[in-house]
């Protein structure tokens, strides 16, 4: 209980939390609702045909649960870490209520312009956006958020230069940097990728929006290259953002800490701004546009912007596996005593499994020569899901089922059923992705609204979409509302608690003795070998099924 005992939440703190985590709940909610719509366009043994449906659903969920949902929980994160983790005040409420509104305010203008009928899927893509008038909300939408972003951004790095003894001074930085805790200095590294991405939202969204209106002609090649620039760097926040979320709810369900030293966890997340910004381009591997050379470099640099999160894991891993072999559990034995039964604690289990099987698919997706193969394919969604859906969202709710009780001073609601939504999720969203992969290499096509199953093709597609789709996307649907509602009724009906002890009433620590000083953590390694088997594997199949398939390559 170390450090929920150490942690003051300040009731301005408290607010402004809360408001960040209801606005994203609210917007996981109606993201949620157009997943059902597509569900029910894209399961053969549904069969709903609504093409101008579907892809107002497709758009209106790809554009709030991957952009808005996500950004207002991870700017919740970012708050979070620059007052809560270190003991600090914001250095102006003011300016972060007023992020904030502009935050929600982008919000209401994108769903605006998804009801109005800007069908125009999160690229906003200038040839699909010319056919809608309500075009120009999404650009005005997609530039509101990054003014957002921003003065949250700055708000942070004012709160963080303030924190400094000496701020002037390369001394007081480093000693600053040295002592932080983890999850804080992930927040700050992170700043080095989100600044030079919200760049390049300006860079495209100002362009696009005056384009949108007419005032300007624009070309396509510039306004992608900015927008894949964006697109890439906000893809990859979420894995930096995961992980440092992670640690603080490993530190606080175990009270466990890095046995691997922190300053080689703090170096990890340097990793991140130095690989992500530069291999932009393995998303444009099908552009025509692009020289051949330059996909090679960028599909080979690509490889590596996994390599801090397989190691971070590696280090979780270990924290977990140390503190429970130090109070006496043998090598494998401390597995079958984990509390399985913390929703907390099965978040960040099943977070981290689909986020392993989705860094497998990601892996044979960023070669250059299987990548225009399957880019078009139901592949994709079957990759982005688990990484998204279940890595991010997953280690999200997890925090959410301590965060929500300690600052509203409520206990859980529905322990029983929080318990099993992780697994209720986590197994819909690999279900999903194994069927949807498989789907994909038959040839399923992705953003498409409905598919003559049976007629021209492959007799195997209907059943796959059917367990991908109709069953994995229905479960995982259903796990959203299990979460949503386990969270609003905590705040409606959740018994009054005291203080965060009592608060968090059937998901406690685990807090044993401790029985051995030192010890080795052999298990740590069995998942990052496991997932340089599956990567060989995989890609060795994959190729396999590409020399299998007649095609002349060029």
């Amino acid at each position: 209980m170390s450090l929920l005992r150490e942690i003051k939440i300040e009731d301005q703190d408290r607010r402004l939390l809360m408001a960040f985590c209801w606005a994203g709940i609210g917007i996981l909610s109606l993201a949620g609702l157009m997943a059902l719509l597509m569900v029910l366009n894209r399961t053969p043994a549904i069969a709903m045909t609504s093409p101008s449906l579907y892809y107002q659903a497709l758009t209106g969920h790809s554009i709030l649960m991957f952009i808005f949902w996500l950004s207002f929980i991870q700017t919740a994160f970012l708050v979070a870490a620059g007052t809560v983790l270190i003991g600090r005040r914001l250095w102006s409420y003011l300016l972060a209520w007023i992020g904030y509104a502009v935050m929600l305010l982008a919000a209401v203008l994108s769903l605006l312009g998804v009801l109005l009928g800007a069908d125009v899927t999160y690229m906003a893509t200038l040839p699909l956006a010319q056919d809608y008038s309500a075009s120009w909300l999404i650009y005005l939408s997609f530039l509101v958020l990054s003014v957002g972003m921003l003065i949250v951004v700055v708000d942070f790095i004012l709160t963080i230069f303030g924190a400094v003894e000496r701020p002037f001074e390369f001394d007081s930085w480093v000693g600053f940097l040295k002592d932080i805790p983890i999850s804080t200095f992930a927040a700050i590294a992170g700043l080095i990728m989100v600044l030079p991405g919200l760049i390049a939202a300006f860079k495209a969204f100002v362009p696009g929006f005056l384009w949108s209106l007419g005032f300007i002609s624009l070309d396509q090649m510039t306004y992608r290259m900015s927008w894949h620039i964006a697109f890439h760097i906000y893809h990859y926040i979420p894995a930096l953002t995961l992980v440092g979320v992670a640690y603080v709810l490993v530190e606080v369900i175990f009270d466990a800490h890095s046995v691997y030293a922190k300053p080689i966890a703090k170096a990890l997340f340097l990793l991140y701004p130095f690989f992500v910004p530069p291999t932009f381009i393995y998303h444009l591997l099908v552009d025509p546009s692009i020289p051949e050379g330059i996909k090679f470099i960028g599909s080979a640099l690509s490889l590596l912007t996994g390599t801090p999160t397989i190691l971070h894991m590696f280090i979780i891993v270990g924290m977990v596996e140390a503190r429970m072999r130090r109070s006496g559990h043998s090598v494998f034995g401390w597995l079958g005593h984990l509390p399985w039964g913390n929703p907390a604690f099965g978040s960040v289990v099943m977070g981290m499994v689909t986020l392993f099987v989705a860094g497998l698919l990601s892996y044979v997706l960023l070669q250059r020569q299987l990548s225009p193969m399957l880019h078009n394919t139901f592949v994709v969604p079957a990759y982005i899901h688990p990484m998204a859906a279940g890595g991010a969202n997953l280690t999200y709710m997890g925090a959410l089922y301590y965060a929500v009780p300690i600052l509203m001073g409520r206990q859980l609601w529905g322990v029983g059923l929080a318990r099993i939504q992780p697994y209720l999720l986590g197994g819909a969203l690999l279900l999903m992705s194994v069927a949807g992969t498989a789907a994909g290499l038959a040839g399923v096509p992705r953003r498409v609204p409905w598919i003559p199953f049976g007629v021209d093709n492959p007799a195997s597609w209907a059943p796959l979409m059917n367990l991908s789709k109709g069953v994995g996307g229905t479960l995982a649907i259903a796990a959203g509302i299990i979460f949503v509602l386990v969270i609003v009724m905590t705040v409606i009906v959740g018994r009054k608690a005291p203080d965060a002890e009592e608060a968090i009433k059937g998901m406690e620590p685990r807090t044993s003795p401790i029985k051995i000083d030192y010890v080795h953590t052999p298990v740590a390694l069995i998942p990052p070998l496991l997932f340089v088997a599956g990567v060989i594997i995989l890609t060795y199949f994959a190729f396999g099924l590409l020399r299998g398939m007649p095609i002349l390559a060029p």
